[in-house]
């Protein structure tokens, strides 16, 4: 028989009970997304990053893009890092049947995969973050007028070599990082014709020490302007810059704080502003499983601060050319 002291004992212990159980059931892991099951009713958003979601580069942009879509959107949302090649096909299947409406396949080495289980749920949305055409159907694209940034990017470059010597150093020939290489070229000889540009690709997104060989090996050939556009590996690219004193200029978000001497500026392409308009054509029901580009009109790219880099003149010189472009003054593909 229980008394009022007893069954205190059996609440106490059941409240502690619920409270561990409650515990053990927080965040899901964020690698496991068959432990973050949608709920009914929600708009329901998860996305497969290639790097750590505080990689201060490329998944990072992309996951701040994703909490902007919780943010605006009232979405559930989920994300999965350090996913492969190799294991994007399983990632991409457990979300679709996990019930999400939208799943995002941050990078072009997503394609394959997105493809493949696009066609097995054909209700499910998809999206890559990359230049693709899409299916028409239910797997599309989001991504940058690369042109456009890589050509301001080149300009500044252009401007403010003193050696005539520059270098783009990018992770992997992707045909949208080549687009950025080619108008970084593009549009570092347009602002002065006297430069010469190296394109060197390390063939990875976070071998930082072949990237530091390669940053070495342009500064020794005398280029005193590199591009890191090489995700978490950019570090060895800045790091390289700074020890030489020469200049670097950063990509995807605004890298000041890595190296604040030496980074002139970066190219900040928005990767939460693709994301939110793309989550928002679906919620919508306006996915057209196409590729949607945006750029330095829809406020998706733009140039981070110079933080007393540049001279004025040299500023006003850089302006010229993002006014140029934006009216269609400039032909950044040309």
């Amino acid at each position: 028989m229980f008394t009022r002291k007893n069954l205190l004992v059996v609440y106490l212990i059941s409240t502690l009970l619920i409270l561990v159980l409650a515990g053990c059931g927080g965040a899901p892991n964020a690698s496991s997304p068959d432990s973050a099951k949608a709920a009914p009713g929600a708009f329901k958003v998860a996305m497969v990053l290639p790097g750590e979601a505080n990689d201060g580069a490329w998944s990072q942009a992309g996951y701040e893009g994703l909490k902007l879509i919780e943010k605006e959107l009232g979405a559930q949302v989920a994300h999965s890092v350090n996913i492969t090649e190799a294991d994007a096909e399983k990632i991409f299947r457990q979300y679709a049947q996990d019930g999400y409406d939208f799943i995002i396949g941050h990078g072009g080495e997503y394609i394959p995969a997105a493809e493949v289980v696009a066609k097995e749920f054909p209700r499910t949305k998809f999206a890559l973050m990359a230049g693709y055409g899409g299916n028409n159907k239910n797997l599309g694209a989001l991504s940058f007028r690369d042109s456009e940034i890589g050509y301001l990017m080149g300009a500044v470059a252009g401007i403010k070599t003193k050696t005539n010597k520059l270098a783009f150093i990018g992770g992997v020939d992707y045909p949208h990082m080549q687009e950025q290489a080619t108008s970084f070229e593009r549009g570092a000889k347009a602002a002065n014709p006297k430069v010469e540009v190296a394109i060197e690709w390390v063939g990875s997104w976070t071998d930082e020490a072949k990237t530091k060989q390669i940053a070495e090996a342009q500064v020794k050939a005398g280029a005193d302007v590199l591009v890191g556009n090489v995700d978490a590996a950019s570090q060895a690219v800045f790091e390289t810059a700074k020890n030489a004193g020469v200049y670097a200029l950063g990509w995807s978000l605004d890298q000041h704080d890595m190296a604040p001497n030496t980074i002139l500026t970066s190219g900040i392409q928005r990767m939460p502003v693709l994301a939110l308009e793309g989550a928002t054509l679906v919620q919508q029901g306006r996915w057209e499983g196409k590729q949607y580009k945006f750029g330095l009109q829809e406020g998706a790219q733009e140039l981070a601060p110079f933080y007393g880099l540049l001279s004025p003149e040299e500023e006003a010189r850089v302006k010229t050319v993002r006014e140029d472009i934006v009216t269609g003054k400039i032909d950044v593909t040309q």
